[in-house]
């Protein structure tokens, strides 16, 4: 029976934080704050997540996991290669920096205030960065897939992908726009490389 309670104290901890992170923002919300709203105290808080940012990695990750899953399959429903390349940008530069409140941008206020000793993870941005190159990939001709292959191409989409999620929480009316948008494709999709 303990195990259950846990795991519902658990689940209580990342709701009470998901909610706050959403309409609080990251740097806003305290673990005394989560604990509250989780209906325990702060040490227990303590007792399931090393810290506030680990709170944030074990709701992002599956958060971030799931626009991906989203997006892939909103793109297997697209016959067109570069109506599929657009799309990866729209989501990616547009959407997901929006999706939940900018839920997104709890990530990045987390990372630029954290610290060596706050051990941040690459794992997730590395997937990300992978499955970003495997759907460019499968968008482009085999001419192509040198710019991408090998590259910091999908490295670049994810930090301009940050870049967006901080206008979006700093100065909403700045949007990618769609000539941004067509000429990132155009280089992607222009004439065959020399």
């Amino acid at each position: 029976m303990s195990q259950v309670k846990k795991e519902e104290i658990r689940t209580a901890i990342l709701a009470s934080a998901f909610e706050l992170f959403t309409a609080r923002g990251y740097s806003a919300t305290t673990v005394p704050m989560i604990a509250r709203g989780a209906g325990i105290s702060p040490p227990n808080v303590y007792s399931y997540f090393a810290s506030k940012l680990e709170v944030l990695y074990a709701i992002h990750d599956p958060w971030m996991r799931a626009r991906f899953a989203a997006l892939g399959l909103d793109l297997r429903s697209r016959r067109s290669k570069p109506r599929r390349l657009r799309r990866i940008l729209e989501v990616l530069w547009r959407e997901l920096p929006a999706y939940e409140e900018g839920f997104a941008n709890n990530v990045v206020q987390a990372i630029s205030t954290a610290t060596p000793e706050d051990r941040y993870r690459t794992g997730l941005i590395s997937w990300m960065e992978q499955e970003i190159e495997r759907m460019l990939l499968d968008c482009l001709p085999p001419e192509r897939h040198s710019l991408v292959q090998g590259t910091e191409i999908a490295h670049m989409i994810v930090m301009a992908m940050d870049g967006y999620i901080m206008y979006r929480h700093t100065m909403p009316e700045h949007k990618c726009t769609d000539a941004t948008i067509d000429a990132f494709c155009a280089m992607l999709t222009g004439p065959a490389p020399l």
